[in-house]
């Protein structure tokens, strides 16, 4: 059984129920919609597709906000070549026969200097900056490419100091309550206080339960990760916009880093970006692709995303099979060394049904109301299966992003007085256990809680 999840990007190639079912059984875990696309109409079309497709409605739903990004105004396309001169103007449109390209942003001018590289298209075209002015900047272009309108913009190694919370990510957040998404992404992190301002906003509307995973992609997000593993539900390596904040060869080391102090704190890492980026366009990964995702599997990511491979590419079904082969395999290798120590007595509580479970090569039932007990038994890498039930129709989604985990839909709570009898019960109905296994049965006594551990042999 696989173990590390895979999430899926729905876009204009896979948002059809065909395709969103071909990838389910191909091994999909998670779907994400990018709220920097589209707008609510197309997003809700691609909701009712997922809950087509999604027949035991098993799979959480994330919806990744667009965060406080710069892009382009309106612009044909762009042919720069090294050493051109080229000009950003704050304007909505610009005019490609003068090489001028439209910035709508006064504070990216506000905040250039002299010799910054600015970043078009997460480094697809890098420009070097000559002249600065309170409209304007004269550049030249220190690689071949094409520049686009709409495109990112970015200025190598440093934030802008923009609001974390836009106006169309506010009206995201609401569609994501209103549809009962599962997962929001927040885009563009710096600190703690980012993530505060989005669950206080959910609060408000009524949503605590979703939860919040934090996108790391920029140098400050990277500096401030303790507090933001805090507060945070989950984190995602956005590689594409780290290499904006740090060299390309420091990325790995970053990735690494960012995995590691999440499993720490118990929280699931998701790592994203080119993970088989040539399958865009082709059927097969590259070698290249292939080592990425084995690295990304032994650095103990708990998922793995895909993007424009399955958004817009031409094989976004293939690409789900081979992201599932190369995992099977590389999990076969992985080890997950780590030694994570328990912070809490519940987190001691977890650790000892694992390592009781790999005693005695016994799987892991369990019951988890929101999903604490789930998740901090994915931190310890349990090498049996783990089957996690629960009442709660969301929370059971939202467990399945956790590696290994594998939720069960329950009609019974954790106030059942013969609640371990219920699991094993629930568990032989569905074929999970038969008589004579041997099962590690645990649970919270009260909310939030995992602090009980039963060892059972199943009766007939």
């Amino acid at each position: 059984m696989r173990r590390t999840k895979i999430v899926v990007t729905v876009g204009p190639a896979s948002w059809n129920p065909t395709t969103l079912e071909r990838m389910l059984r191909e091994g999909a875990d998670a779907f994400r919609i990018n709220f920097s696309h589209a707008n609510a109409s197309v997003w809700k079309r691609i909701v009712e597709a997922i809950r087509e497709a999604d027949k035991d409605c098993s799979c959480p739903i994330i919806g990744d906000l667009q965060g406080p990004v710069v892009r382009l105004g309106k612009l044909r396309d762009l042919k720069v070549s090294k050493g051109d001169r080229v000009i950003l103007k704050l304007a909505g449109q610009g005019d490609a026969s003068k090489f001028e390209v439209p910035l709508p942003e006064p504070l990216a001018f506000e905040n250039l200097r002299t010799s910054d590289v600015v970043l078009i298209e997460s480094g697809r075209v890098a420009l070097r900056v000559e002249e600065v002015g309170a409209e304007h900047a004269i550049c030249t272009a220190l690689i071949d490419g094409v520049i686009r309108g709409g495109k990112t913009f970015a200025i190598k190694g440093r934030d802008l100091p923009l609001p974390s919370l836009v106006g169309r990510d506010i009206e995201a957040v609401k569609f994501a309550v209103n549809e009962g998404l599962d997962y929001i992404a927040l885009s563009f992190v710096r600190g703690g206080r980012d993530v505060e301002k989005l669950r206080q906003l959910l609060r408000d509307l009524g949503a605590s339960d979703i939860r919040i995973i934090a996108k790391i992609e920029t140098r400050s997000s990277v500096e401030n990760l303790e507090e933001i593993l805090e507060v945070a539900d989950a984190v995602l390596v956005a590689r594409g916009d780290l290499a904006i904040y740090f060299d390309l060869e420091e990325v790995p080391l970053v990735q690494r880093r960012i995995v590691r102090m999440a499993r720490e704190r118990g929280r699931p890492a998701i790592v994203a970006t080119q993970l088989l980026d040539s399958m865009v366009n082709n059927p097969l990964p590259t070698r290249s692709e292939v080592v990425d995702v084995y690295t990304a599997v032994k650095d103990g990511a708990d998922a793995l995303m895909l993007t424009n491979e399955t958004a817009i590419g031409k094989y976004p079904v293939e690409s789900v099979m081979w992201l599932s082969r190369i995992i099977t395999r590389a999990e076969m290798e992985a080890g997950y060394e780590l030694d994570i120590k328990p912070r809490t007595l519940y987190e001691a509580v977890a650790k000892a049904a694992v390592m009781m479970s790999d005693l005695l090569s016994a799987k892991i039932i369990a019951y988890s109301e929101r999903g604490s007990t789930a998740r901090r038994i994915a931190v310890y890498r349990p090498r049996q299966e783990v089957h996690v039930f629960t009442s709660n129709p969301r929370a059971r989604r939202q467990m399945n992003l956790f590696w290994g985990v594998k939720s069960h839909l329950c009609s019974f709570s954790k106030r059942d007085p013969r609640l371990f009898e219920s699991l094993i019960t629930a568990a032989k109905e569905r074929g999970l256990v038969s008589y004579g296994d041997i099962v590690v049965l645990t649970a919270g006594a009260r909310e939030g809680a995992t602090d009980i551990v039963r060892v059972e042999r199943v009766a007939d």
